[in-house]
């Protein structure tokens, strides 16, 4: 049969594909060293000293970000993986679903404030939200005296 006459995609094709078992174990390995960076971040800012305060800077919500978005396309692609793999075990599927409650527990425990809220828009003033003015009396509340 020539090369022109065969289907795209066949069932053999999607079945045989060898390098699923491999993807799903670089994911896994992905998103366990995306739960230990996210864990390394929360002790980043939480772990403090002698009653010092935390201090959230913008490089630990960055990081928060990057890892938690990481993790999330690990874990998704792993089981996405997993799933297309013909030839999966139990105990992958087992540890899939580990590794999706244990990363989604993870990414709530070490969640850093401010990492997924949204910027708040800036009021202006414009005179128009001032205070009321009476004649007589303290002015200087009032606009323009």
């Amino acid at each position: 049969m020539p090369v022109l006459d065969r289907p795209i995609i066949t069932r053999w094709r999607v079945s045989r594909l060898r390098w699923l078992p491999a993807a799903t174990v670089l994911a896994s390995v992905v998103a366990l060293l995306a739960v230990a960076n996210l864990a390394a971040n929360w002790l980043d800012v939480y772990l403090v000293f002698f009653g010092e305060q935390p201090e959230i800077e913008p490089s630990n919500i960055a990081c928060y970000r990057i890892w938690g978005a990481i993790l999330v396309v690990a874990v998704l692609c792993g089981a996405a993986a997993h799933a297309l793999n013909r030839r999966r075990r139990l105990l992958g599927m087992i540890w899939q679903v580990l590794l999706v409650l244990g990363s989604a527990a993870i990414a709530l425990i070490c969640y850093i404030p401010g990492a997924l809220d949204l910027p708040r828009v800036e009021h202006v003033e414009d005179g128009y939200s001032a205070p009321s003015c009476y004649s007589g009396g303290d002015n200087d509340e009032c606009v323009g005296g």
